[in-house]
């Protein structure tokens, strides 16, 4: 009998992936022929895995990334040696030195932090940073009203600015209060003396529906992933498959009763299957009705969930199927068909799928792994 070298593991489709960036910029390009396209690999790539993603973005021609911490900024730049990189949340001011010396730009969203920013290059170093203004979430950055605020960083020592951004709040649902905000900032980008910094505001969701924002530099995410926060004609595609392999059947009579609690009781004589994936792993608790898809030799099946799932185990009823010891069972790839069951996000789906998670390259010759 032989057992799989791995437990729950994600296959990614890194093609698809470049394929998504090359649609998204290609659609960006048509409004701003010069305009850059950030891709966003914050989150470990959204739960795909940086260490795959990455460099398939790299192959299709991008040369700009962007992250949310100062690690993920140090990964990326391992990764992408001569790429731009952008932090684009908070960096403590005392690792400020690992950016400069790794040549990563930081975000600086108001004065005080600017100033501590500033004050921790290292003398005689400069900084490259990017300016955030709030896009009307009262989150990260400066009031698009703080023109002289943002005129003086500009001027502090230690820091070399090189673009301004925003954030758009209802992106998804209101283009025409999106488009006012993005008139907002352009007005504070026009006021400020240095006219050759990256502007940029876009997501995926304006970069589909509000196209007036595509200038300069646009900052895809979801789309990089093959999901869409909105209605869209371009062919993305999805890139994840979560699996996990059978590791044990056990033969059980009629009312035995399984998993935590004994809430659920066989009804007749049942082979009770182990999955080595639970709630530590990105399964959570409350998808216990989500059916999953039992790969054999034979054919495909569908495996309910029976009892509750655990942090590191998941029990599936097997009962007539031909499953042996190490078939994979597909756990999820419809990540919207799984964010609407759990009331979330796909963007939650996808990043709580933890690091213990083996993430593999899906290569074209094989589907299941």
């Amino acid at each position: 009998m032989l057992f799989p070298k791995h437990r729950a593991y994600a296959t990614v489709d890194t093609a698809a992936v470049a394929a998504n960036f090359c649609l998204l910029r290609q659609h960006a390009r048509q409004y701003d022929p010069t305009l850059r396209t950030i891709a966003v690999v914050k989150a470990d790539a959204y739960g795909h895995g940086a260490p795959l993603v990455i460099p398939a973005l790299q192959g299709a021609g991008c040369d700009f990334f962007a992250v949310a911490t100062p690690d993920e900024g140090l990964e990326a730049r391992r990764l992408a040696p001569g790429a731009d990189i952008l932090v684009l949340g908070y960096t403590p001011p005392d690792r400020i030195p690992e950016l400069v010396a790794c040549g990563i730009t930081q975000t600086v969203f108001s004065t005080p932090y600017a100033r501590a920013v500033a004050a921790a290059v290292p003398k005689g170093e400069r900084l490259a940073v990017h300016i955030k203004i709030d896009g009307g979430m009262c989150r990260q950055g400066f009031a698009p009203t703080e023109v002289a605020a943002v005129h003086a960083v500009l001027g502090l020592s230690g820091l070399r600015v090189t673009g301004l951004y925003t954030h758009f709040p209802v992106a998804d649902s209101d283009p025409f209060a999106t488009l006012q905000g993005w008139r907002q900032v352009y007005a504070l980008y026009d006021r400020l003396p240095q006219k050759s910094l990256l502007l940029h505001g876009a997501a995926t969701a304006a970069m589909l529906q509000c196209p007036d924002t595509l200038q300069g530099g646009a900052r895809p995410g979801l789309g990089l992933y093959g999901l869409s926060p909105v209605a869209t004609s371009l062919p993305l595609r999805p890139a994840l498959r979560l699996w996990a392999p059978v590791v044990q059947i056990r033969e059980v009579p009629a009312g035995t009763p399984v998993g935590y609690g004994g809430d659920f009781v066989t009804k007749r004589r049942s082979r009770i299957g182990l999955l080595p994936i639970g709630y530590a792993d990105g399964l959570r608790r409350a998808l216990g009705a989500l059916p999953l898809t039992l790969h054999t030799e034979s054919g495909r099946f569908s495996t309910p969930i029976v009892g509750r799932i655990c942090m590191d185990h998941t029990m599936i009823d097997l009962t007539d199927t031909p499953a042996g010891i190490g078939d994979p069972v597909l756990i999820f790839d419809d990540i919207c068909r799984v964010a609407r069951l759990l009331g979330t996000i796909p963007y939650e789906v996808l990043t709580s799928i933890s690091r213990r998670v083996t993430r593999q390259k899906l290569t074209p010759d094989k589907e299941d792994v």
